[in-house]
């Protein structure tokens, strides 16, 4: 298992050079180049604000609900997109990977840094949204802000250990991106995103306490829209689940690498 991750810190540099390439690619030929990764989100939250301010009005007193759905969308967007690709990786790079000798590692750690590079790049619409936002509701800024930086960390190595996880399953089960489909599906409402965790009743609590991306989630609704401090129980449950993670992730992974070439 550390093998496996120290395989990737070797290959840091190709993981680098090959993230830059799947993001070129991404937007070669487009008008907008790498500008779309703003616009993108500048227009989704634009429909969330209309559509939460004058169509539909939210059961959770959470104001303005626009910018605090966006600010969890945006980090399940990462998530999601990480792990569906990491899904696929092996699938699509299978010539180059039987042809050239390159670690395997880097496919999945390559999917994962490519969308967390998205997510970087929507960052400061958001940011623009929550200053707008506490300005415009007679909220002040603080410092709290700041957490969100250790809990991204966090939530991009936890991904990345389940992409190792899920990469390597992918190649022995054909099936494993529509499965994961369904099952990221259902966590996306067994995740505080679109409600606050304090909106649930407090008899089914644990049971959300117990979904992986629940600290992950409250963390950032935390630093980023409620301006407060982070609980010292999501600050475990994310250095906890990460862990977890990373070492599941990297297990499986080394488990099943030699078989990887001839199977994908």
């Amino acid at each position: 298992m550390i093998e496996t991750f120290t395989r990737l810190f070797r290959a840091r540099t190709l993981v680098a050079a090959l993230t830059r390439r799947d993001l070129a690619a991404r937007y070669r030929g487009g008008a907008l180049g790498f500008l779309w990764s703003v616009v993108n989100p500048l227009l989704l939250l634009a429909v969330y604000a209309v559509v939460f301010t004058h169509v539909f009005a939210p059961r959770a007193d959470v104001h303005p609900y626009a910018v605090f759905l966006f600010s969890g969308i945006l980090a399940w967007n990462f998530l999601s997109a990480s792990l569906l690709d990491a899904a696929e990786t092996f699938r699509a790079n299978g010539p180059l990977l039987r042809k050239v000798i390159v670690p395997p590692e880097i496919f999945p750690a390559v999917s994962v840094a490519s969308q967390a590079c998205h997510w970087a790049l929507a960052l400061p619409v958001l940011a623009a949204a929550i200053v707008a936002a506490r300005v415009g509701f007679g909220g002040r800024l603080n410092g709290a802000a700041l957490q969100f930086l250790p809990i991204a960390a966090l939530l991009v190595l936890a991904v990345a250990g389940l992409a190792l996880l899920v990469a390597a399953l992918s190649v022995h089960f054909r099936d494993m991106r529509d499965l994961l489909g369904n099952l990221l599906t259902l966590a996306f409402f067994a995740t505080p995103i679109v409600y606050p965790l304090a909106a649930v009743p407090v008899r089914l609590r644990p049971v959300l306490w117990a979904n992986p991306a629940t600290p992950f989630f409250e963390g950032i609704h935390d630093s980023l829209f409620f301006a407060r401090p982070v609980a010292p129980a999501a600050w475990a449950g994310m250095a906890a689940w990460t862990i977890a993670f990373l070492v599941l992730g990297g297990a499986v992974f080394a488990w099943l690498r030699d078989s990887i070439a001839e199977e994908a």
